[in-house]
Order: structure tokens, then sequence, then C-alpha cells
């Protein structure tokens, strides 16, 4: 799967556990500042990414994340690596 569809799969998966616009979920920006995330709204849009990848992300992962697009490269790679569930 490539960066550009993993990034668009985060980004949606976060915008729709948030309620905001996709256009609202800056790649560039940590997690935390998506507009109306909550921990466990991040949580949900993990398990979201995960079954729409087919991927395992660490719990850990959530919380070393800087930024949304670092999210969605560390998903690209385990999608490349055949890291499945």
């Amino acid at each position: 799967m490539s960066v550009t569809a993993t990034l668009d799969i985060v980004v949606r998966a976060l915008a729709a556990q948030a309620g905001v616009a996709e256009s609202s979920v800056d790649p560039e920006k940590p997690l935390s500042a998506v507009p109306g995330i909550e921990s466990v709204k991040a949580l949900r849009a993990i398990t979201d990414i995960e079954d729409e990848c087919d991927v395992v992300i660490p719990d850990d992962f959530l919380f070393e994340t800087a930024t949304v697009r670092e999210l969605a490269d560390f998903v690209a790679k385990l999608t490349r690596e055949g890291s499945s569930i």
C-alpha cells in the first residue's frame, strides 16, 4: 500500500472518530492536534486503521507518534512488511 493511500486512510479514520472534516486533519501536526480527538476516539481510529489495513499497531506507538503523517508512514511500512493480524 502506498504512503499516500495510507495517509488517506489515517486522515479519514481520525476525522470520522473526531467528528470533523478530513480537511481539518493536518498531517504535519500531532495526533493530539486533531480537533475533537480524545484518547478514546484516537484508539477507535487506530482500530479502524488496523481493520482497514490488516495490520496491528503496537499500543505504545500511539503515544510515541509525533504526527499524523508519521503514523501513516508506520502503517504503510507494516503493510509492506506483511505485518498482518
